[in-house]
């Protein structure tokens, strides 16, 4: 009996011990598994700064807690990075002074596609810049089609310049994101048709939360754009279903009555916006981005405001 008793025990306390074991070890699993899943990274855009010289720009979104930035390379509106006079050296030792972990992206100089003529220079240059640089990301849009030009027109001609730009991304290994800024990218059909002008896997989207909300407002409400969209409009949260497998970057702006505002103040639902990426798996950058109109003190108010609302819900 005594040593019945004595088995039983045993075999209660080994049973016990490889619970407590598989249960340590799952812990340490799901830690791991935590540490090692991509996370969304918490981007700001250098435009909300533009009214100050770069380096003072980057100082105030990092102040804000961001750890990664995007810039432009559309002076004079922009003019954080100038092609042909810039060094991307210095960008890249600028942004490992301030304690960024990385630069994700560069909008690019001629950045119209379709509309301009200069565009296949402009974008080809501007990826060279960025690789130099270190910048995964060059965003570029279509842009207005030409007066008279057909759809299809448009399309192949834009399809025939995408391919000169794409075979130098590829070279240089920079995604193209294209950011809905035209005729054509601000419709879920527009955006599709975009997408299938090449079979590049360095072609994808930079998509701007209020750029295509503005796509539903009615002619003549400030904001509204003043020419055709091809296909139907749909708010922010429609458009972003049909395409977000293709979405690598995701620029956090929000507007109110055609203005940009802080994130959260306008009428862009990032809720519904947030939970469609995760859905669609996105690893990629959420980046805060406003026109830059505000003044300095508001556009930090901006930022702070932003990088506690995006590190909470991402």
């Amino acid at each position: 009996m005594k040593q019945s008793m004595q088995s039983d025990w045993t075999t209660r306390r080994e049973f016990l011990a490889g619970v407590a074991g598989t249960l340590a070890v799952n812990a340490v699993s799901r830690a791991t598994a935590a540490e090692e899943e991509p996370k969304i990274k918490i981007g700001c855009g250098s435009v909300v700064f533009r009214k100050l010289p770069r380096l003072e720009a980057l100082r105030r979104i990092r102040q804000a807690g961001f750890e990664y930035f995007e810039t432009q390379a559309v002076g004079p509106w922009c003019p954080h990075v100038t092609l042909g006079k810039d060094d991307p050296a210095e960008l890249a030792r600028q942004a490992k002074e301030l304690g960024f972990k990385g630069i994700t992206g560069l909008w690019s100089w001629h950045g119209a596609v379709l509309a301009d003529p200069q565009s296949v220079n402009g974008v080809t240059e501007t990826i060279r810049w960025a690789k130099a640089a270190g910048i995964p990301m060059v965003f570029c849009g279509d842009g207005r089609k030409p007066n008279g030009m057909t759809d299809e027109d448009a399309l192949k001609l834009m399809g025939d310049r995408l391919a000169q730009i794409l075979e130098v991304a590829a070279a240089n290994q920079i995604t193209l994101g294209i950011e809905p800024h035209g005729s054509f990218s601000l419709t879920a059909e527009g955006l599709k048709r975009i997408m299938g002008l090449s079979d590049s896997p360095w072609l994808k989207i930079n998509y701007d939360s209020a750029n295509v909300h503005k796509a539903i407002y009615p002619k003549g409400q400030p904001g509204a754009y003043g020419w055709e969209l091809y296909g139907t409009r749909r708010n922010e949260v429609e458009t972003l279903a049909a395409v977000a497998d293709r979405v690598v970057n995701f620029h956090a702006k929000d507007v109110k009555n055609g203005a940009t505002v802080g994130v959260t103040e306008g009428e862009v639902d990032f809720p519904a916006c947030f939970r469609i990426l995760r859905q669609h798996g996105f690893t990629g950058v959420v980046a805060l981005e406003t026109e830059g109109d505000q003044s300095v003190e508001e556009s930090q108010r901006i930022a702070d405001a932003a990088y506690r609302y995006l590190a909470s819900c991402l």
